[in-house]
């Protein structure tokens, strides 16, 4: 006959093991729900954000009446590009007044700092009414997806980057490292100015003619002394590319390749014509690489 004590132990061994049990089986049950409540939310949440980016380069959306705008313009969903580039002559006058900046902001949401405004001589009459609406001066920087964007003033100057403009960007310039690529935009088309090819294409290109006014091309420093600092850059291993918006009334599209591989180009519209084009880019982030092609309005 068994001890009592030998008894009383093999039953407390017996519900040492039966507690053992359930603690492994409630166990394994709080691991499957865990398993089934992160594949759960696995499933729920959001995919990736997508590595193509879609930007937008547009110019010279003027009428000659305030403060209307080119009437397929103002039903485009600027929404759906990740950056938004303006190359300026957004109105005929376009911060004359309050009504005609609410009714741009209205349209290019010009205080997003995706939005990116170039100003052009019919956008110069009140830079501080601008900045109210854009919170940034007339020139300024940005870094975005790995690409750094300049915007210059070209009213500033009569055409030159000189002054704390010029400081600004040299500043800028040295400072770039990491960027695959580096967009300049302008409103004035100022590397054609005493450049051997370019310069005989000026009437037939730029809205404004070469000259000494308000909306001309006047001479300037862009190719002696900005050009080269860009090639520095592009020495880096960095892409540049230089995108005027004057332009419309003659063409609505301009590409040009430097010998030092830089790219020049342009993009402007003409109100209220069926043919205007748009300047659109696709940006892979994954392979770093941007491409650009001209689009019809109608197709954005």
């Amino acid at each position: 006959m068994k001890k009592k004590t030998q008894v009383i132990n093999e039953v407390m061994g017996e519900i040492k093991f039966d507690y053992n049990w359930k603690r492994k089986v409630l166990y394994g049950l709080f691991l499957l729900s865990i398993i089934i409540v992160s594949c759960k939310k696995t499933e729920e949440s959001p995919p990736l954000e997508s590595s193509i980016k879609n930007y937008l380069h547009l110019s010279h959306t003027r009428t000659n009446n305030d403060p209307q705008l080119d009437s397929v313009t103002e039903t485009i969903n600027y929404k759906k590009f990740d950056v938004l580039m303006l190359g300026g002559d957004l109105a005929y006058l376009s911060s004359e007044n309050n009504s005609t900046m609410q009714r741009i902001d209205s349209v290019f949401d010009v205080g997003n700092p995706n939005t990116l405004w170039a100003l052009g001589n019919h956008d110069y009459t009140d830079l501080n009414k601008i900045q109210e609406f854009t919170n940034r001066p007339p020139y300024y920087a940005t870094y975005k997806n790995g690409i750094t964007f300049i915007v210059l003033d070209t009213q500033d100057s009569s055409s030159n980057i000189i002054g704390s403009q010029k400081k600004y960007l040299q500043k800028v310039l040295d400072t770039i490292i990491e960027s695959s690529h580096l967009i300049l935009l302008h409103h004035k088309l100022i590397w054609m100015d005493n450049h051997s090819e370019l310069e005989t294409q000026i009437s037939s290109v730029s809205n404004g003619p070469a000259g000494e006014c308000s909306y001309c091309i006047n001479p300037n420093n862009f190719n002696s002394e900005i050009y080269p600092e860009l090639v520095k850059v592009k020495l880096k291993g960095v892409e540049v590319i230089c995108i005027g918006g004057d332009i419309g009334f003659k063409t609505d599209e301009f590409e040009y390749f430097t010998t030092d591989e830089i790219h020049f180009l342009a993009s402007g519209i003409n109100f209220n014509n069926s043919s205007n084009k748009a300047l659109f880019f696709t940006h892979d982030l994954k392979n770093k690489s941007l491409n650009w092609e001209y689009k019809f309005l109608s197709d954005l």
